[in-house]
């Protein structure tokens, strides 16, 4: 899963009025990132957040305590129970660190640019505040030089997703589970599920069927939108955006039958999963939904049940 990165060239502010909104919007950005498994909760930053003036006599560190005088105490708690990795490259793979220490920003200020370098190399995410109009973008262009192994210098370019404000959040998600239908095989998905799916749970009686097919990939899509549909419009029930029904009478009322549809939940109790969307005319997808979590969970893909 990707990482984010803090911009710190960024976090320049003309007030600290402005400098609290600004970290408040960025934080539920980070906060969507995170909920949708996108980024990890986890930080990168180049110095302790005192170490960081928003404006002088004001660090972001001062800005986190800001945000509870302004009462914004939800940001407040996401960012305190974020893990931060200082310095930089703390656990950084071995590879991605040796390329790294091979490349230089060309036009920002090496120890500025670092981030964003670092950003290029791993695809992860820079998260800063739109304090200049170039930072004020969901992607952002980094060119730097790279040494190669044959001691040559190449002239590089790389476009990385930015988040400066809450709304570049839900653009940087589309990018990010588009790449991965683009360039990943269904059974290469299943194994990234929870992040391939982020709006689906998956019970652990579910398998990966024989025939894992982009068919099987495009309904649990199609579930996987109902669910972040769902927690915009709410309701009893998912706003469905393929055939999803529960059983007929007749199976309702055979306990045989119904039992046949009971799988173990993630919570580890054996529940009905009586909904269920088709796919094609042999497979099934049964699942169940809690409308006060507005969760949808996955109990059983695979050959349609007894009837």
């Amino acid at each position: 899963m990707r990482e984010m990165v803090l911009h710190h060239a960024s976090v320049r502010s003309p007030d600290r009025h402005t400098v609290v909104h600004w970290l408040k919007d960025v934080a539920v950005g980070m906060a969507q990132l995170v909920n949708k498994k996108v980024a990890q909760p986890h930080l990168r930053i180049h110095r302790h957040l005192y170490e960081i003036n928003c404006l002088p006599g004001y660090s972001l560190w001062d800005a986190y305590q800001g945000l509870l005088k302004d009462r914004a105490r939800d940001e407040y708690t996401f960012l305190m129970r974020l893990s931060t990795k200082c310095p930089l490259l703390s656990e950084v793979a071995s590879a991605a660190k040796d390329r790294f220490l091979a490349c230089e920003v060309t036009k920002l200020p090496p120890e500025d640019g670092e981030p964003l370098v670092l950003c290029a190399i791993t695809n992860w995410i820079a998260v800063g505040f739109p304090s200049e109009q170039v930072w004020d973008n969901d992607r952002l262009t980094v060119s730097f030089n790279e040494l190669l192994p044959d001691e040559s210098i190449s002239e590089t370019s790389e476009t990385i997703d930015n988040l400066t404000r809450s709304i570049h959040a839900h653009l940087i998600c589309e990018r990010h589970h588009a790449a991965f239908f683009q360039f990943l095989s269904p059974s290469a998905l299943w194994e990234r599920k929870e992040e391939t799916f982020p709006n689906l749970v998956f019970g652990p009686d579910v398998e990966l069927p024989s025939e894992f097919s982009w068919s099987i990939v495009g309904r649990l899509a199609g579930l996987d939108k109902s669910g972040t549909e769902w927690r915009n419009v709410g309701g009893p029930i998912p706003p469905w955006t393929c055939k999803v029904t529960p059983e007929s009478e007749s199976v309702r009322n055979n306990e045989n039958l119904l039992n046949a549809r009971r799988f173990m939940s993630r919570r580890g109790t054996r529940e009905l999963f009586e909904w269920h969307a088709r796919v094609g005319s042999g497979v099934r997808i049964h699942l169940r939904f809690e409308a006060n979590s507005k969760e949808i969970e996955i109990g059983y893909i695979g050959p349609h049940l007894p009837l």
